[in-house]
């Protein structure tokens, strides 16, 4: 290749080296920050790969390109097949990590994980028939690439899986924190309209750098998630839910009713005085663990303090959540009858409904908390 050649080429593949530099460090740093038994992280760390490989993958193909050798057109021919099959894949499973960035901490439905499926496996067959029928792409003889006459069909996939996750993101958008809600659409926003200026413009590379830049944005929120949950319990942190509580407040223009409850556990202390501090993690533990299985998908429950815990209901009536509370305490009184533990799990609590004349959330929660100690202080 002659020198005004290779730094055409260079020019054109600049960004992705970049990219593949300052995201496969990134990628490094997180495999070990990351928990991968979280599904979010794993989802993340998925798709992470899945961008690096397609910058990879481009970053090769456009060096291959016309490089006069016949033994490269099967190599130049199967590194396309790659790129053209991952390349919808990554904007799936932005749709999944979308789907599972939620208030709860339930799967995201497995059916629907399935049908949305179903246009990458399309994708998949007309990419592998591509070889042979000339479909997506071509190899001429002189080894350069030619987009074929299904070349839309993986650009239509990825844009639908784009436009899909917007959609999630939109259906989401209530449920989730307003500092969340930008980098969350801009994963999506830059690398389409980076991929639209690349399809329109043939020889430019933007989509995928574009993606790994904006990965890297989303890794640092992933970074504060981690900070969202307490690390015993798995309960929302006290910062997080006030957090999240006021701006469902301050964005409680529909009036959609929910409550808040406070629950805390009584004689704790004696429990870590006679049995030790690592029973008392087990204690905190359970009783979580309780709570959450008395709640529904959507509820939310924090640690507000030492064994202090507050659950905010959504769009729930007085009945509601008279009928949650009777339900926590036959879960409750059901574990003491059946646990083998020297001591029983009893609580003290407090309950709520929001509604339109409490304006202040610090005023609102502070209600519930003295409800709580009202509760306490009568059973003593």
């Amino acid at each position: 290749m002659k020198e005004g050649g290779q730094v055409r080429l260079f020019l054109r593949i600049d960004l992705n080296l970049a990219a593949i530099i300052l995201f496969g460090s990134v990628i490094a740093i997180a495999r070990k920050r990351l928990d991968p038994n979280d599904r979010i992280n794993l989802v993340f760390l998925y798709t992470a790969f899945a961008i690096l490989a397609e910058l990879v993958l481009e970053t090769l193909t456009c060096i291959l390109n016309g490089y006069p050798a016949r033994w490269l057109i099967p190599i130049t021919a199967s590194l396309h097949v790659l790129l053209f099959i991952i390349a919808p894949v990554i904007p799936y499973l932005w749709c999944v990590f979308v789907s599972n960035w939620d208030v709860s901490d339930e799967p995201v439905v497995f059916k629907r994980t399935l049908l949305l499926v179903i246009p990458n496996i399309l994708n998949l067959i007309t990419v592998l028939l591509t070889p042979f029928f000339g479909l997506v792409f071509s190899i001429s003889g002189e080894n350069i690439y030619e987009r074929g006459p299904l070349f839309v069909v993986p650009t239509i996939t990825t844009y639908f899986y784009v436009f899909y996750s917007f959609f999630l993101i939109a259906k989401k958008r209530k449920d989730l924190m307003r500092e969340l809600l930008v980098p969350l659409t801009l994963f999506g926003v830059f690398p389409a309209i980076g991929g639209l200026i690349q399809v329109l413009f043939y020889g430019i590379l933007l989509m995928w750098s574009s993606a790994a830049f904006s990965l890297i944005v989303v890794f640092i929120f992933i970074q504060q998630r981690m900070m969202q949950f307490d690390p015993l319990t798995g309960a929302w942190t006290k910062s997080s839910f006030e957090r999240y509580m006021e701006e469902r407040v301050c964005r409680q223009k529909n009036r959609e009713p929910f409550g808040v409850i406070f629950i805390d556990l009584d004689e704790f202390k004696t429990i870590n005085d006679r049995f030790g501090h690592c029973e008392g993690d087990y204690a905190l533990k359970k009783a979580v663990s309780l709570i959450k299985e008395t709640l529904r998908k959507t509820d939310i429950i924090a640690r507000f303090g030492g064994d202090e815990f507050v659950v905010l209901v959504k769009d729930i009536t007085r009945p509601g959540i008279e009928d949650i509370m009777n339900r926590l305490s036959e879960n409750f009184s059901l574990y003491n009858k059946n646990s083998e533990k020297p001591y029983r799990l009893e609580y003290s609590s407090g309950y709520e409904l929001f509604d339109s004349d409490n304006r202040d959330s610090e005023h609102f929660l502070n209600h519930v908390d003295h409800l709580m100690y009202i509760n306490k202080k009568n059973k003593k």
